[in-house]
């Protein structure tokens, strides 16, 4: 994969996550596409194939009123590429960790991005 499709593709999956709309991030993907969540180091969330993916993704829009990622730095290598990521939302209800409904979420993380057939592969959102 060249550097310009794999920027097309995540551009792709993104523009998905931030219309809410499930069908066009899971067309970026590869079938077995693995998602991990880390925070401090921990994985808090890990899905497994599309079908995993699809079903934590449906739940997650329940969670925001809206939401965005936006591309900061791009760095591609072969068959991966690393994304600082600048992200805002704001809860659409109030969380079980104490997060309230309306609470804006503004932060900077990395999300690390491996491709396989033309597909992203895997996805590791790292805060």
């Amino acid at each position: 994969m060249t550097e310009p499709q794999a920027r097309e593709l995540i551009e792709n999956y993104l523009e998905g996550y931030n219309l809410f709309d499930v069908a066009g991030m899971l067309s970026c993907m590869h079938p077995e596409v693995v998602f991990e969540n880390i925070t401090d180091g921990v994985v808090t969330l890990r899905t497994d194939g599309k079908e995993a993916f699809e079903a934590q993704a449906t739940q997650a829009i329940e969670f925001f009123m809206e939401r965005n990622q936006h591309i900061k730095s791009f760095h591609f290598g072969t068959d991966r590429a690393d994304v600082g990521i600048e992200y805002f939302a704001i809860s659409a209800i109030d969380w079980p960790n104490g997060v309230k409904a309306g609470t804006i979420l503004q932060l900077t993380g990395q999300s690390i991005f491996t491709f396989r057939d033309g597909r992203i592969a895997s996805i590791q959102d790292i805060s």
